[in-house]
């Protein structure tokens, strides 16, 4: 029996021993694993916070030298709103003789601007990029109680913040943005313009498009850039590659950059492309009344796909009268040398009873007349007049031999009447640009659906 216990007993104490390892040995082993651990916690908090520390310093430094920079922009334009020249033109590069030159003399534009009430120097800073030694800063300004923005550039040196000429390098990086038929190619600086151009410029295509037949016509593609030296141009008219000047290079809406004559050109350029496209490139030829109506078409279709609509002019009257729809039907009857007669095929109506406005047409004639009086261009000059009256041939012949001069005149209204023979007559009172106050009375003969001079 005791040899049975003393068996087990030797065969726990192997169980027991089985590691070969002292319990004292292992708990030392143990804490020396719990110290390195904790050790490296300690270095890994350590280097944490030297990171943390560093990167704060770091942001300090970048929050310095921005508010150095905001610092810097509110001086100079704090030395514009009170006139000082001397520290103005100190914020500048003066390294660059040229460039001091030229902030000179746009000191002096400022000047000139807030002796006659027309700006507002805020110093309100829009926004602020800074990249290394370089920024750039968007600045407004109130002109006429509009919001306008300017983007100035600086370059940083050991004596701070200096303003420089415009940096195209540092434009910001490529982007794009798409709408319905068109895409839009621009850098960071004219986000903004981008959005709106997209958004509105869509829009026009489709109004244009719903209106004539584009047919087949490629997407239009928009790109905004800093070396043009137009303000709009197309890059490829037939593959519809249209290049847009930044704003920015001057001076820009700060709510809204595609403005005012920036839209109204985007607007014609892509109103003549669908003309074109619609008509297939049919020329019209100078000084035919169809080179007039196609482009009073141009300027309607502009008017409609921007939205402006203010149905003036002789192609606005006659879409407000007997409906858009009218429009694609004129241009399509355009022939080179075509006149008036073709607005009778169009409406079916004669040119006198149409309830037209033509006084646009009517400057549009006198103008005509007078250089083709200064050209002596004398067999389309007297086309101009009702040669089959001999009263007016007469008038005309000896008008021509005088040479007397026609000029600008702006028509202030209109009334079609019946003559005794029961012929229609247009009677216009024109005042002449010239600046005499005396106005005239001009007489036009209906002669075969066109409007022909009579006085």
């Amino acid at each position: 029996m005791s040899r049975i216990r003393f068996e087990w007993d030797l065969e726990s104490h192997r169980i027991d021993r089985s590691d070969g390892e002292e319990p004292g040995a292992k708990r030392m082993r143990r804490r020396n694993a719990l110290r390195l651990l904790v050790l490296v916690i300690l270095l890994l908090a350590a280097l944490s916070i030297s990171v943390i520390f560093i990167r704060q310093r770091l942001i300090d430094v970048e929050n310095y030298y921005a508010q150095l920079l905001q610092d810097t922009v509110k001086s100079e334009v704090a030395a514009l709103r009170v006139g000082d020249r001397d520290t103005f033109l100190a914020i500048q590069d003066v390294g660059n003789e040229a460039w001091l030159q030229m902030q000179s003399a746009v000191f002096g534009g400022y000047a000139d601007l807030k002796a006659a009430g027309k700006i507002e120097l805020t110093g309100s800073i829009l926004e602020v990029e800074i990249a290394d030694d370089r920024a750039r800063v968007v600045v407004q300004e109130n002109i006429s109680d509009a919001p306008y923005a300017r983007l100035w550039f600086y370059r940083r040196s050991e004596r701070g913040w200096r303003h420089v000429p415009p940096d195209y390098s540092f434009w910001g990086e490529q982007r794009q943005q798409q709408a319905d038929g068109l895409s839009v190619v621009y850098r960071r600086v004219d986000e903004r313009l981008a959005s709106q151009l997209a958004q509105e410029v869509s829009d026009w295509l489709k109004r244009g498009c719903g209106l004539l037949d584009c047919g087949d016509l490629p997407a239009l593609t928009v790109e905004i850039v800093t070396d043009s030296a137009e303000a709009v141009a197309w890059r490829n008219e037939g593959a519809m590659q249209l290049r847009l000047r930044s704003p920015y290079l001057d001076i820009a809406r700060a709510d809204l950059p595609f403005d005012g004559n920036l839209r109204i050109r985007v607007g014609q350029l892509l109103a003549e492309r669908l003309v074109n496209a619609h008509t297939d490139f049919r020329p019209v030829l100078y000084p035919a009344d169809s080179y007039y109506l196609r482009q009073s078409a141009i300027a309607w279709l502009t008017e409609y796909m921007t939205r402006l609509e203010r149905d003036s002019g002789l192609v606005g009257s006659l879409a407000l009268n007997y409906g858009a729809d009218k429009i694609p039907l004129l241009l399509s009857a355009l022939s080179s040398n075509g006149d008036l007669s073709i607005i009778q095929q169009v409406t079916s109506t004669n040119i006198s009873q149409a309830n037209l406005d033509w006084r646009e047409f009517i400057e549009w004639r006198l103008l005509v007349e007078s250089e083709l009086l200064a050209a002596g261009a004398q067999d389309q000059w007297l086309m101009l007049y009702d040669t089959a009256d001999e009263a007016v041939r007469l008038l005309a012949y000896e008008r021509y031999r005088r040479r007397e001069p026609v000029g600008r005149y702006r028509v202030l209204d209109q009334l079609i009447w019946t003559r005794d023979d029961g012929s229609p007559q247009l009677r216009v009172t024109a005042l002449a640009a010239d600046g005499r106050d005396d106005e005239e009375i001009i007489i036009f003969n209906l002669v075969n659906g066109v409007w022909k001079r009579a006085n």
